[in-house]
């Protein structure tokens, strides 16, 4: 089975362990503490740290938001589809999140010899350059050809074009790192030396023939960087046991509970994805049906109501139907391979694999309780919020009308901003451009009147003390760069942590 890890990443934890409770900032019902400021600022965008008083100017966005959210409680906005299904979602992944530490982490446990052997591996870094074909047949073909002296670099810059690049057929890594993303690829370079080649390796989507280009050590280490790979070999090694430790954990569960995908439904569903997602050639060529029989006649799959109540997959007595994937997939919205048929296939089926996995952790964190954990509760109501607010965003933001009369106006008005040289550009050349500028400029007037009727409406207070003294160990940084912090992993994957939006840096 392939692994379908539900687990967050380590590095994914919550920044700050014993948290400072202190109350920044009040909005109305909301209280922001000091730990919520830091953390927040400490994984936001990076637009406010080039301000003068980053914290200030952080908080300020965390306040707007806490106004957003109680005006969209006032509007029923929280009985909304939009929010509970995400809420119940965030709150089933914190559960199973609490399930990982429980019954994973807690059975991790590293001697110092193996530390020691890891330090070691985390002190040498290796480039690698790859060849790939999707069988096993071209595979082989291609091993034969490099054994029979054939020109790795020729047949590597063959398979370059506009979107297969360098970059994406080769990696510079440490040997730790890469026993930790691909234990496979580390095992097999293991007894090559520089400009050697493995015989072919099997991954998810083909073959891979992995070229060592390069392998070299840091021999001598200070103390402070000894400490730091020490650290480094302690995460990685805990990640990679944790892993083997919950693909058996998954393993043994969906064993037991022993999941079947239905034929019918598989291809039901199959037919619907490639209707919302499939270009029509791609579907023509790979034969997936558009419409199914029924005793009207042919229905397209899209429109049919009676298809969504078709089983998907039992497993035990009971079953999941194709509805109920649609609206767990809805929040999720995974990528598919389109790369081939067979890749196509694949990934809709690892889809529902990880949808009955995914249904499976939640129903045994639940059982235990573990919804109910303290910090399970307040990352669930720190995320309620957040989509409280996203929630009267939108809805104010669906007020906005644009017209090609309107742009005409808005083209007229600002005609000396759209110009090549000295010659104005005609409409029709920058409309793109002319309908986001518009846009733009309308959201900002929305939302700052917004902000301001909702400051009489609700109370808001700042203790500026805690702020100042949070502040004092913050500085601007002019050239702060944005860093995303995902969670790729887990029943729910996101961004890692709640924190401003990114896009009131339009709003200055």
């Amino acid at each position: 089975m392939k692994r379908l890890l539900f687990f967050l990443l380590l590095c994914c934890c919550s920044a700050y362990s014993s948290g400072d409770t202190a109350i920044v900032a009040s909005v109305g019902k909301y209280r922001i503490t000091a730990e919520d400021l830091l953390t927040s600022y400490e994984f936001g965008p990076s637009f406010v740290r080039r301000n003068h008083e980053p914290l200030r100017e952080h908080l300020k966005y965390m306040i707007y938001e806490r106004l957003f959210a109680l005006e969209a409680e006032a509007n029923n906005l929280h009985t909304s589809a939009f929010v509970q299904e995400r809420v119940k979602a965030l709150e089933e992944d914190g559960a199973v999140e609490q399930l990982y530490r429980n019954d994973i982490l807690s059975r991790v446990t590293l001697t110092e010899d193996q530390i020691e052997q890891d330090v070691q591996k985390a002190k040498i870094t290796v480039s690698l350059r790859w060849l790939f074909r999707p069988t096993k047949i071209e595979a082989d073909e291609c091993w034969k050809i490099l054994a029979h002296g054939a020109s790795f670099d020729s047949l590597f810059a063959m398979q370059l074009d506009s979107i297969t690049t360098v970059s994406s057929r080769s990696i510079e890594t440490t040997l730790l790192k890469l026993e930790r993303d691909n234990e496979t690829v580390a095992q097999s370079i293991s007894g090559l030396r520089v400009g050697e080649c493995t015989p072919p390796i099997q991954g998810a989507d083909g073959y891979y023939i992995v070229r060592l280009d390069q392998a070299r050590q840091n021999p001598l280490l200070i103390e402070s960087e000894y400490i730091s790979l020490k650290k480094q070999a302690v995460e990685i090694r805990t990640r990679i046991i944790a892993d083997k430790l919950a693909d058996e954990y998954v393993k043994t569960l969906m064993t037991k509970h022993n999941p079947v995908i239905k034929a019918e439904g598989y291809n039901i569903l199959r037919a619907y994805i490639a209707s919302k997602g499939l270009s029509r050639d791609a579907t023509v060529k790979w034969d997936i049906p558009t419409t199914f029989m029924t005793e009207a006649g042919p229905q397209p799959i899209q429109q049919s109501r009676e298809y969504l109540n078709k089983t998907l997959v039992t497993f035990g007595n009971r079953s999941l139907t194709i509805r109920d994937y649609i609206r767990w997939y809805d929040i999720r919205q995974f990528q598919f391979n389109t790369s081939s048929l067979a890749a196509f296939n694949s990934s809709v089926k690892k889809t529902i694999w990880k949808m009955v996995q995914d249904k499976l952790l939640s129903e045994e964190a639940y059982q235990r309780g573990l919804d109910h954990v303290p910090s399970v509760i307040q990352e669930t109501e720190k995320w309620r919020v957040k989509l409280l607010y996203l929630a009267q965003r939108s809805a104010l933001l669906r007020t906005i009308t644009i017209s090609d009369s309107i742009l005409q106006v808005y083209y007229k008005r600002h005609e000396k901003q759209y110009r090549k040289g000295k010659t104005s550009l005609p409409l029709r050349q920058v409309k793109e451009i002319v309908l986001t500028d518009y846009y733009y400029e309308q959201e900002s007037l929305v939302l700052l009147q917004t902000i301001k009727e909702l400051k009489k409406k609700y109370i808001v207070s700042i203790n500026e003390q805690v702020l100042r003294q949070l502040s004092d160990t913050i500085k601007p940084e002019p050239r702060a760069i944005e860093m995303i912090f995902y969670k790729p992993a887990g029943t729910f994957p996101r961004v890692a942590f709640t924190t401003i939006d990114e896009a009131w840096s339009r709003i200055q």
